[in-house]
């Protein structure tokens, strides 16, 4: 076949299409997306052949990060087909852990079981940490740290292994009390390796250096690091023949934070004050967020988020699991808002007190008399949720406090009153009259009734003051008719609800009140010679302000008998004067004629409670130190001091 002969100018030109075909099938070829690779696409897309397929550089970026936070929040490390996987590729006679996994497990004395965190699972996906507490929102930035922290799964990172005792062997009464060194039982030892060459680490390696090892505190231990590889875990039960039966432990290995947790600086948990049988206890301001922020409604309607344990200090089967929330879930004999918990005690948030912040407040009952307890600030999980798959999911534990009961059954406790709100402490009270499994309701109601009714007086008083006028005609520019009315409020609710000690009480603050009538059970002061001095007796009966109560309706309706009172402190009134106009003629008793028997002095700073004050909390001067080393049933007495406000 012949071709016809081109010209010159025909040669170049169809050299010239030539080429420009050739590059445009080259540039198709490079950035059309319907030439993309097969592998470039997501097979799961069906094809779409009425819409050609634009790929979006920052829009695929923002798709592969959407993926990796949903297999995160998909990818369960705690199913079964996920754990089978895991113990089948562990060494011979180790049980695999995966992230957020809690494991029990029983061991006795003398034996050693072993674990390992695998390193698949430490480039795992975390887990998912929930909404939690109210706080602050979350930050752009904070999301985008996730987001990265997330595409970091081959990258070293902070391995938390925490354990927990659960149960403990029981004394063998047999060898008590020899060989038995304090109240407890001893504690597990945690072993750690990170070579592979060492995987089954505990006390049989003792001397091998690449194993470390930790005694359990209070029922808790715990080990952190940074690292990519496997993480071998030994759990050792001493061998000794003191104590009969089994330790039971929970083990657990988090990539987030650790599962369980404690809290060795703080008990964060205040004692209000208590009667013979139940105690009222609060914790800490949770914010200190304003009254009109969301954070602080968020507190004050959430369901409460901490609970308690109580565990009278003459029991010794608490001691040895006091930092471990499945140790105490197990060996406390008082509960309040802990799961399965089988009891009446009550826990709500309340924003009483000095500053009016939200706090979580527990009534705890079914004390016994003139005892003395510990009691432990708990959390369930992590406040969001608990138990496996769950980050922090195995609770926390705050350091002990202590707080006691009192001795007679004339106090009662009162709290959430409807007027006198701020009313957080026991009263003088009749068990006869007011019995305190169903009366406690009427006497609160006939406490609040008077000081609403006293305050109604006052406020009609009140209402003839020239309040809203002109700075020239006010009374003072300092402080206002509001600033009255608090101040009268405050001051009535402390004086006309006296807040109650037992008579039997030392301290040297206490004013004796009643002292001329019965006790509720038919004695009298001039019949307990032997308990008191005769010349005290005369002096207490002869004293209006001592044989007789300051509220007339205490010794008319309520009949307490003898009773010691912590007087208001003297500054109530002196803030009652200040802020009310001198018309209404309030005027507070002189040193030496009177001020000493109707009111009290601060502590200047010591801590103690020397007088009464709307929102005071007492706490153990010791910090909560918990007794350890001590045979069983012997205990250290706890004194008391008082903080100034919540």
């Amino acid at each position: 076949m012949h071709f016809p002969k081109l010209t010159p100018l025909q040669s170049r030109l169809a050299a010239t299409l030539a080429a420009s075909a050739l590059l445009v099938i080259l540039f198709f070829s490079l950035t059309s997306p319907q030439f993309a690779y097969a592998a470039e696409l997501d097979p799961r897309i069906p094809p779409d052949h009425n819409h050609p397929i634009a790929l979006d550089f920052c829009g695929t970026m923002m798709e592969m990060e959407e993926e990796e936070e949903r297999a995160a929040l998909d990818w369960e490390p705690y199913t079964s087909s996920v754990r089978e996987d895991l113990v089948r590729r562990a060494p011979s006679g180790v049980f695999a852990l995966s992230n957020n996994d809690p494991q029990s497990m029983d061991i006795g004395a003398g034996l050693t079981q072993n674990w390992v965190f695998p390193k698949e699972v430490i480039a795992g996906p975390p887990g998912v940490i929930g909404p939690g507490l109210p706080s602050e929102d979350i930050t752009e930035d904070e999301t985008a740290q996730t987001r990265s922290e997330l595409r970091k799964r081959k990258e070293s990172k902070t391995v938390h292994i925490t354990l927990n005792t659960c149960m403990q062997p029981a004394l063998n009464t047999s060898a008590y009390p020899a060989d038995v060194g304090g109240g407890s039982p001893p504690q597990l030892q945690l072993w750690v390796s990170q070579s592979s060459s060492l995987t089954h680490p505990g006390p049989g390696t003792r001397d091998n250096p690449d194993q470390q090892n930790f005694d359990f505190d209070g029922g808790f231990a715990m080990f952190e690091v940074d690292t990519a590889e496997d993480v071998y875990v030994g759990v050792s039960a001493p061998n000794t023949t003191s104590w009969t039966g089994t330790w039971n432990y929970e083990i657990a290995a988090s990539i987030d934070a650790p599962f369980h947790t404690t809290d060795d600086n703080r008990a964060n948990l205040f004692f209000v004050d208590g009667d013979n049988h139940a105690v009222l206890l609060v914790t800490n301001d949770t914010t200190q967020s304003n009254s009109t922020s969301e954070i602080y409604n968020q507190w004050m309607t959430i369901a409460p988020p901490y609970g308690v344990f109580a565990h009278n200090q003459n029991d010794s089967t608490i001691l040895g699991v006091q930092k471990s929330f499945c140790g105490l879930k197990n060996q406390a004999q008082i509960m309040a808002n802990i799961q399965g918990a089988n009891s009446q005690n009550v826990a709500g948030m309340v924003n009483r007190g000095l500053g009016g912040k939200p706090k979580e407040q527990f009534y705890i009952t079914e004390l016994k008399v003139s005892s003395a307890y510990y009691g432990f600030l708990a959390m369930e999980g992590n406040s969001t949720a608990s138990g496996a798959g769950v980050v922090g999911g195995g609770g926390k534990v705050w350091k002990a406090m202590n707080f006691r009961t009192k001795a007679e059954s004339n106090c009662a406790l009162l709290y959430n009153l409807t007027f006198c709100s701020e009313v957080a402490y026991a009263v003088p009270s009749n068990p006869d009259i007011f019995d305190p499994s169903t009366g406690v309701p009427a006497l609160a109601a006939r406490y609040d009734s008077n000081a609403a009714s006293l305050y109604q007086n006052f406020d009609y008083s009140l209402q003839q003051v020239a309040c809203k006028t002109s700075s020239v005609q006010q009374y003072s520019l300092a402080r206002t008719c509001d600033d009255c009315a608090r101040a009268y409020k405050t001051w009535l609710c402390a004086v006309t609800i006296p807040r109650c000690e037992d008579f039997s009480s030392t301290k040297s603050y206490l004013m004796p009140r009643n002292t001329a009538a019965e006790f509720v059970n038919g004695s009298s002061l001039s019949n307990l010679t032997d308990l008191y001095n005769p010349a005290n007796i005369t002096a207490w009966q002869s004293a209006v302000a001592s044989n007789s109560s300051r509220n007339p309706i205490i010794d008319s309706d309520i009949r307490p008998g003898p009773y010691k009172e912590v007087l208001p402190c003297e500054d109530l009134c002196y803030d009652l004067i200040q802020s009310c106009p001198a018309s209404l003629g309030f005027g507070c008793p002189l040193e030496g004629r009177g001020l000493n028997v109707s009111y009290g002095k601060r502590s200047g700073g010591t801590g103690e409670i020397t007088c009464s004050y709307l929102g005071a909390a007492y706490y153990p001067s010791e910090g909560g130190r918990f007794v350890t080393g001590l045979k069983v049933g012997v205990f250290m007495f706890v004194f008391w001091s008082v903080v100034l406000g919540l």
